[in-house]
């Protein structure tokens, strides 16, 4: 994300030009990864498989919202317990290259 205090709106699409994007609260669209080098075949599996994937996108989005939520109620503020958040997912699903 290039802006940390942009929130996306959507989830991630892989648009025309082959590029994953999102639309953030402020009406600008981000990158979240570079040009994908697939064919045209793939680029439709792709698109499928995201726009499949969305409503789960969104539960998670949801779920995450609620824990940072319940956090910052009396445990700490919303950017400690986002920051928390992060790093948790972060290691969690971090691929071991070993």
């Amino acid at each position: 994300m290039d802006d940390p205090s942009v929130t996306p709106i959507t989830t991630p699409k892989l648009d025309d030009e082959g590029y994953l994007t999102y639309l953030g609260d402020d009406g600008q669209r981000y990158r979240l990864l570079d040009q994908l080098e697939i064919d045209q075949e793939a680029s439709q599996r792709v698109r499928d498989a995201l726009q499949a994937s969305g409503p789960l996108f969104n539960q998670i989005e949801a779920l995450c919202q609620a824990w940072i939520e319940r956090m910052a109620v009396d445990a700490m503020d919303r950017d400690e317990a986002a920051a928390m958040l992060l790093s948790a997912l972060d290691t969690a699903l971090r691929i071991d290259e070993d």
